[in-house]
C-alpha cells in the first residue's frame, strides 16, 4: 500500500480524486515521517537522500552510501558524485516535483551508475527517490579497457624491476666471485669451479690441467715501490694472464703472488705450452713505474682420483718440490 501511495505522490493529476489522493498521501506522510525514513533507510533497491537547494547533502541512505563509498555523506555536495558531463538537475519549487535521470559516481574503479526517479521539493529541501537502472555501458567498457592497459604497463614495470633484480643479482654474485685488486676471480671461486670441472673430467673423461703461476719476491716490490704501485702491477699481471689464455680458461688469485689458470679440456702438454708462454710474456713485460717481475709456472693435470684440494696440492708440490 506504501508503495502505491509513494507512486502516485508523483503523478501529476488533475482530477478531484487525484488532489484528494494527493492530500491524503501528504497527511501520511506528515503522520508517519520516522516510518518513512526507516522504510526508505534500509529498502536496498531505493535510493534515498535529501539535499539543500545548492545540493548539499543532509541526509542519504545506506544505499545511497554503498554505492559512493562512504560512511557517511551530510554537508557533501551532490555534484562531487556526479560525472563533469552532468550540467543540470531538475530544481522544481517547492510542493513540486519532477523526474530524473542522473549518473552517480561509485565506488573504485570509478563506474557511473544510471539512476532514475523523481525530485520532490519540500521546505526548500530537495529529496530524491531513485532507483537503479544499470550501468553505463561504454563508460564501464572503457574503464575495463583503461584498466587492462594499466595492469598492462604495471606487468612490463614489473618484469622490467625482476629482469633489474636479477642483473643486480648476477652482478652481486660475480662481484663475490672476484678478487678485489686484481678483478680475476678469487681462493673461494675456485672450488667451485674447479669441482665442477673435476665433475666433467670423470663422467666424460674431458681432460683437465692447472697452471700455478709465482711471482718472484713481491714483497720487496711492496716494499721498494709502495702497496698502491703493488696492487697496480697485480692488477696488470692479472690483465695479462687473461689475455694470454683462452676465453673458456679461467684466472684465480689464490695468494697475494700466486695465481692458478684453469684450463678446461687440456691435456698435460697443452698445459705446459700455456705455462711457458706465460713465463716468457711475464718476464719480458715492463709494469707500472718500469718494475720488471721474475714469474715462475708449472702445469699438472687431472688425474681420476683427483679432488679439489688434491690437485691444488698436486701443482703446489710441482712449484716447491722440496717442501
Amino acid at each position: 500500500m506504501l508503495e502505491k501511495y509513494v507512486r502516485k505522490l508523483f503523478e501529476k493529476g488533475e482530477s478531484i480524486e487525484d488532489k484528494k489522493i494527493y492530500e491524503d498521501i501528504k497527511n501520511l506522510l506528515q503522520a508517519n515521517f520516522n516510518f518513512i525514513i526507516n522504510y526508505m533507510e534500509n529498502l536496498g533497491n531505493i535510493v534515498f537522500f535529501i539535499t539543500d537547494r545548492d545540493l548539499i547533502i543532509k541526509y542519504a541512505n545506506k544505499t545511497f552510501l554503498r554505492l559512493v563509498n562512504l560512511d557517511n555523506a551530510v554537508d557533501k555536495s551532490l555534484k562531487v558524485f556526479l560525472p563533469p558531463y552532468i550540467k543540470y538537475l531538475p530544481t522544481p519549487e517547492n510542493e513540486k516535483n519532477e523526474k530524473v535521470l542522473l549518473h552517480l559516481k561509485c565506488r573504485k574503479p570509478d563506474i557511473n551508475i544510471s539512476l532514475e526517479g523523481y525530485v520532490l521539493a519540500s521546505n526548500n529541501l530537495l529529496i530524491f527517490f531513485l532507483e537503479r537502472r544499470g550501468f553505463i555501458y561504454h563508460e564501464l567498457f572503457e574503464k575495463i579497457s583503461d584498466l587492462n592497459n594499466e595492469i598492462a604497463k604495471l606487468t612490463r614495470e614489473s618484469q622490467k624491476k625482476d629482469v633489474l633484480i636479477e642483473n643486480l643479482k648476477n652482478e652481486l654474485k660475480e662481484t663475490l666471485r672476484k678478487d678485489l685488486v686484481t678483478e680475476v676471480f678469487n681462493r673461494l671461486y675456485l672450488k667451485e669451479a674447479l669441482d665442477r670441472e673435476i665433475g666433467k673430467n670423470r663422467r666424460y673423461k674431458i681432460p683437465l690441467s692447472l697452471v700455478l703461476v709465482d711471482i718472484d719476491n713481491f714483497k720487496l716490490i711492496n716494499q721498494n715501490y709502495g702497496r698502491t704501485t703493488g696492487d697496480k702491477i697485480l692488477r696488470q699481471f692479472g690483465k695479462l694472464l687473461i689475455e694470454n689464455t683462452r676465453m673458456v680458461d679461467m684466472v684465480f688469485r689464490v695468494e697475494e703472488d700466486n695465481f692458478i689458470l684453469m684450463l678446461p679440456n687440456t691435456n698435460i702438454e697443452g698445459a705446459n705450452i700455456v705455462a711457458k708462454k706465460i713465463k716468457n710474456v711475464a718476464n719480458s713485460t715492463l709494469f707500472e713505474g718500469n718494475v720488471s717481475m721474475s714469474v715462475n709456472t708449472v702445469a699438472v693435470e687431472c688425474s681420476s682420483d683427483d679432488t679439489v684440494e688434491s690437485l691444488i696440492n698436486k701443482a703446489y708440490k710441482a712449484m716447491h718440490p722440496n717442501i
